[in-house]
C-alpha cells in the first residue's frame, strides 16, 4: 500500500552522477589524467596534508552538529585522494552530507569545503613541478572543476531534501505518514467517459457516548490500527488517505461502477471492525462508509469528495453503515434541503404541535398526567417524525430555541387543562444540550411563573445517552430542577451502557422503563425477568416505575401482577392534541377509570 509513493512522484529526484559529472568536464580523459596523478603522488602525505586544511571547518561543524556526523563527513572528504570520476566517492559525501543537514549546518560549508580541497590539490602540484606540463596544467583545471562539481552536488542534494521535507510536510499527515487531504487533491485523476469510474470511498470512525472513559492513548492507538488495517485492503493502484483524526479515504482509480465500489466498501468497513475489536474498543464506536464515483459524481477531488461524504451522512441517517451515491441521493438530498428550510422557518413561526399520550396509574387506573410529543407537518402536509425533527435543531445548533418553545407551549398547555378541570402533570424531555444550559432552570422558572404553574405540574425527561457527554455540568442542572420540584424521569431505562451507575447519582424521582422490553413481555421470558427486576430495583431506590410500549391488555395485566406503578402506550391512548386529549381524559374518568379493577393480593 503507498505511502509516500503517493507523494514522492511530485518531488524532483536527484541529479544522476554521471550527467553531473558530465555537465563539470569531467569524462574520461580528466579520469585517465587523474589515475596519472595518483599514481605519480605521495597520497599519504596528501591526506595528511589535506586533514590539516580542513580540521578548522571540521571544528566549526561539530560545535553545530552531532560530532560524530561531521567526523564521518570530513572522514570521508579526504577520500577524493585517489578519487578516478567512480559514483561510490559521491553517493558517500551526499549520504553523509544529507545526516549533516539535520543539525545546524554552518553557512556556506559545502563551498569552504570545497575550496580548500582545491586550494590543498593545487598547492600539491605546483609545489612538486618546477615548472609546469600542459598535463599539470590540465591537472589544475580538472582539481578546479571538482571543487564546483563537489558544491553543486552537495548543494544538489540538500535542495533536494530541502523540497522532499517541504512537500511531506504538506502532503503527509505526520500521525500516520498517510497522504492527506492536500495530497489527495493531487492524486485524484478524474475519469473520462470512456473509461472506467474511479471511486473514492470516505470512511470514518465515529465515537459513541461511552468513549468518554477512553484517554487519548487508546483512541490513538484505535486510529492507528484502523488505518493499517484499511491500508491492507487497497488495490495495487488505491491510495489510502487520511483525511481528518477520524476519518481516511480510499481512492480506487478505474475500479469501475455496478457492485465493485459496494464491495470495496464493504471490506474496508470489515476490516476497520475487525481492527477495532483488536484493540478491544468495539463497543466505544462505530464505522461507516460513504462512496462516490467519478465522473458520475463529479470532476474534481472536493466534489466527488463531499459526494462520498453525503452518501455516508445519507447512509446513517437511515441506520446503515455503507451507500454509495447516485441520482436517488442527490434527489433525497434537494428534499432534505427543501425540509430544513421549512423547519427554520416553523421554528421562526412557532409551527410545531405539542401532542398529549396519557400515562395512567396501574393501581387504579387513575390517569395523573401525560407526555408532551413534538409534532410537525411540513406544507405540503407530510409528518415529520421527532427524531428528525430534533436532529436538525442540533445540525443548526437550535435545540435550544426548540426545547424553549416546547417548554413555553407545555405551561401554555397547563394553564389551558386546569382551567378546564383537568389537573394533571405534564412531561416534556430534555436533549442533552439542554443539560448542559446553566440558563435552563431559570427559563423554566419564569415560563411557570407566567402562566401560575407549580413546578411539581412540569416533570422533565432525561435520556441516559443525554447525561454521559458532561459529567458535572449535567448533574448540575438535574439537580437545580429536581430542587425547584419538577419531577425528574430517567427514560428509556435499560439502553444505555450505563444505566445502574447513572440510577446511583441521578437525582431522579421516576423510571421509564423501555418500550422495547415491554413488547414482547408475553412470548419472552428473559424480557419478563427483565422488567421484573427493573421494577424491583427501582422501587428499592424510592423511585416510581413507568412502563412504555403497552400495546396490549397482556402487557397491563403483567404489569400489575409486578408491582409496576403507571404504564403509557397505544392500549390506552395514542398521542393526542389538546383538545382530544380533555375529551379522552374526562371519558376516561367517567367510564374507564370507574370500572377499573382494583389490584388483588
Amino acid at each position: 500500500m503507498n505511502r509516500l509513493n503517493a507523494i514522492l512522484p511530485f518531488v524532483p529526484a536527484p541529479t544522476e552522477i554521471v550527467a553531473e559529472l558530465a555537465a563539470h568536464g569531467l569524462g574520461e580523459f580528466e579520469q585517465s589524467a587523474l589515475r596519472a596523478l595518483w599514481r605519480s603522488a605521495d597520497t599519504a602525505a596528501l591526506r595528511e596534508r589535506l586533514c590539516v586544511a580542513l580540521a578548522p571547518l571540521a571544528d566549526e561543524a561539530s560545535m553545530r552538529a552531532g560530532h560524530a556526523s561531521v567526523a564521518s563527513f570530513f572522514s570521508t572528504c579526504l577520500d577524493v585522494i585517489g578519487w578516478e570520476l567512480d559514483p561510490a566517492w559521491p553517493e558517500r559525501m551526499r549520504s553523509l552530507w544529507l545526516a549533516l543537514q539535520l543539525g545546524v549546518v554552518p553557512v556556506g560549508l559545502a563551498a569552504r569545503v570545497a575550496s580548500v580541497v582545491v586550494a590543498t590539490l593545487q598547492a600539491d602540484l605546483a609545489a612538486q613541478r618546477v615548472s609546469l606540463s600542459s598535463l599539470d596544467a590540465s591537472l589544475i583545471q580538472i582539481v578546479s572543476r571538482i571543487g564546483f562539481f563537489l558544491v553543486g552536488w552537495l548543494d544538489g542534494a540538500a535542495s533536494v531534501t530541502e523540497a522532499q521535507a517541504r512537500l511531506l510536510a504538506e502532503y503527509v499527515e505526520p500521525g500516520s505518514g498517510l497522504p492527506n487531504r492536500a495530497a489527495l487533491e493531487q492524486i485524484f485523476l478524474p475519469a473520462e467517459a470512456d473509461e472506467p469510474s474511479s471511486a473514492m470511498l470516505a470512511v470514518a470512525l465515529m465515537w459513541g457516548g461511552s468513549a468518554i472513559v477512553l484517554n487519548s492513548a487508546d483512541r490513538d492507538l484505535a486510529r492507528t490500527e484502523v488505518g493499517r488495517s484499511l491500508a491492507k485492503r487497497a488495490r495495487a493502484g488505491d491510495s489510502l488517505c487520511r483525511v481528518g483524526d477520524d476519518e481516511w479515504v480510499l481512492w480506487a482509480p478505474g475500479i469501475g461502477a455496478g457492485v465493485r465500489p459496494q464491495l470495496a466498501a464493504a471490506a474496508l468497513l470489515e476490516s476497520g471492525e475487525q481492527a477495532m475489536r483488536n484493540v478491544g474498543l468495539a463497543v466505544h464506536a462505530t464505522l461507516a462508509v460513504g462512496g462516490a464515483l467519478t465522473p458520475e459524481d463529479g470532476s474534481t477531488a472536493d466534489e466527488v469528495f463531499n459526494a462520498a461524504r453525503r452518501a455516508r451522512a445519507a447512509a446513517l441517517r437511515e441506520g446503515r453503515t455503507i451507500r454509495i451515491a447516485g441520482p436517488e441521493l442527490e434527489m433525497e438530498r434537494a428534499e432534505r434541503v427543501q425540509t430544513e428550510r421549512e423547519f427554520i422557518e416553523a421554528l421562526r413561526n412557532n409551527a410545531f404541535e405539542l401532542h398529549l399520550q396519557p400515562v395512567i396509574q396501574l393501581s387504579d387506573g387513575e390517569c395523573p398526567g401525560a407526555e408532551a410529543l413534538l409534532r410537525w407537518q411540513r406544507a405540503d402536509g407530510t409528518a415529520v417524525p421527532p427524531l428528525t425533527v430534533v436532529a436538525m435543531a442540533e445540525q443548526f445548533g437550535l435545540m435550544q430555541q426548540l426545547t424553549r418553545l416546547v417548554i413555553q407551549r407545555a405551561t401554555a398547555m397547563l394553564s389551558e387543562l386546569g382551567e378546564q378541570g383537568v389537573p394533571i402533570g405534564i412531561a416534556v424531555n430534555l436533549a442533552g444540550g439542554d443539560l448542559r444550559d446553566p440558563e435552563l432552570p431559570e427559563f423554566i422558572a419564569q415560563a411557570l411563573a407566567t402562566w401560575h404553574i407549580a413546578p411539581s405540574r412540569l416533570a422533565l425527561e432525561l435520556t441516559e445517552g443525554s447525561m454521559i457527554a458532561d459529567d458535572a455540568q449535567t448533574m448540575s442542572v438535574i439537580a437545580r430542577l429536581r430542587d425547584a420540584g419538577h419531577g425528574v424521569a430517567l427514560d428509556d431505562f435499560g439502553t444505555g451502557y450505563s444505566s445502574l451507575a447513572w440510577l446511583r447519582r441521578l437525582p431522579a424521582t421516576r423510571l421509564k422503563i423501555d418500550r422495547m422490553f415491554v413488547h414482547k413481555m408475553p412470548e419472552t421470558a428473559q424480557d419478563r425477568a427483565i422488567v421484573r427486576s427493573v421494577v424491583q430495583l427501582a422501587q428499592g431506590l424510592g423511585l416510581s416505575v413507568i412502563a412504555e410500549g403497552v400495546e396490549r391488555e397482556e402487557h397491563v395485566h403483567m404489569l400489575r401482577a409486578m408491582g409496576c406503578d403507571a404504564a403509557q402506550g397505544f392500549h390506552i391512548a395514542r398521542p393526542m392534541p389538546l383538545d382530544g386529549f380533555i375529551a379522552w381524559w374526562r371519558r376516561w374518568n367517567s367510564e374507564t377509570q370507574a370500572a377499573w379493577p382494583p389490584v388483588t393480593g
